[in-house]
């Protein structure tokens, strides 16, 4: 399986700052965007005020454990625009496998979307305070670690988030950031985003090189929706939701995957010259704005009304609306 890793642009030269190993970034979760991170509630309320008490005690501030938090794809546009900054970034595809086997004890798990807050059962707590013995009140922490730190709202589906948690003796803290090394041959692919500026695209295919990594890059087409990647021998693919897949039929001329027309063409690209050319000339439209009786196309669209305080002057010193 492959976990994917979005890096910003001035994060790069971070992961890529030694030869021999990657500097993956983890942190608390206190210190994630997510101001709900490690919200934990009992399923019921507890009436009892010793119960709650020890609730609070045991669950009310869950121990902070450091979290690496990757996605389940590559392409989304959303995770691009925001942690690979607008495409300016680079998203790293590991094994899992090999990247957990990095630390002495890692936790991995998808995370559960829902409107609803992460809940343990209040049985469970009912039972740890009333028998009181060790093992029921770490298996009270357990359970409500499990779900504390793998739930979010849903408003973070979009990053069909996958977690690696480790244990605070894995990781380096440098000046607050907290740093995992990891082995290059935990790496499958780095990926880089289509604005990607030329110095950190240097630098990334020189480290692809060095570790024998594949290079590919993500496209966003003008005549296709949906992201692809061409590059390691791929003229065009797509993420099917396991691995890259080519496409079947790619564009002669924009490079675009395609249903191709007998020139090897995408029907766009397939336009002739001369069709392109006469195109002006079979709206009068084009005729009014050359002889310079319209001096634009007006901004409008259809099924909305123009509002604004020009539309508001005009309708208050018109006639009928007095």
């Amino acid at each position: 399986m492959l976990l994917f890793k979005y890096v910003s642009p001035d994060s790069v030269v971070k992961v890529f700052e030694r030869t021999d190993e990657l500097s993956i970034r983890f942190g608390y979760p206190r210190t994630y965007n997510d101001p709900y991170e490690l919200f934990l509630q009992p399923e019921a309320p507890l009436q009892d005020e010793e119960e709650r008490a020890f609730y609070s005690y045991f669950l009310g501030e869950l121990t902070q454990a450091p979290v690496a938090c990757f996605s389940k794809r590559p392409d989304s546009v959303v995770m691009w625009a925001h942690y690979g900054r607008d495409g300016t970034g680079i998203c790293l595809a590991f094994d899992e496998d090999e990247l957990v086997d990095q630390f002495p004890i890692a936790y991995v798990k998808d995370i559960t979307y829902s409107d609803d807050p992460a809940k343990i059962p209040s049985r469970i707590i009912k039972y740890a305070f009333t028998t009181g013995k060790r093992r029921h009140s770490l298996a009270l922490l357990n359970i409500g670690r499990s779900a504390a730190y793998f739930m979010k709202r849903s408003d973070w589906q979009y990053e069909a988030e996958r977690r690696v948690v480790v244990t605070p003796d894995a990781v380096q803290d440098r000046k607050g950031v907290l740093r995992g090394k990891v082995s290059p041959k935990a790496l499958r692919y780095v990926i880089l985003g289509p604005r990607i500026e030329p110095g950190i695209k240097e630098l990334c295919q020189e480290r692809a090189r060095e570790w024998s990594v594949a290079v590919i890059e993500l496209r966003i087409g003008a005549k296709t929706f949906v992201p692809f990647f061409t590059g390691a021998g791929m003229p065009a693919g797509t993420w099917t939701g396991a691995s890259f897949e080519e496409v079947a039929e790619v564009c002669g001329e924009c490079g675009e995957p395609a249903n191709l027309l007998e020139s090897g063409k995408c029907q766009w690209c397939d336009i002739s010259e001369w069709a392109r050319d006469s195109a002006p000339r079979r709206s009068l439209l084009t005729l009014t704005l050359i002889e310079g009786i319209d001096d634009g196309i007006p901004l409008q669209f259809d099924g909305l009304e123009p509002r604004g305080r020009l539309i508001t002057q005009r309708t208050k010193s018109s006639p009928s609306s007095g």
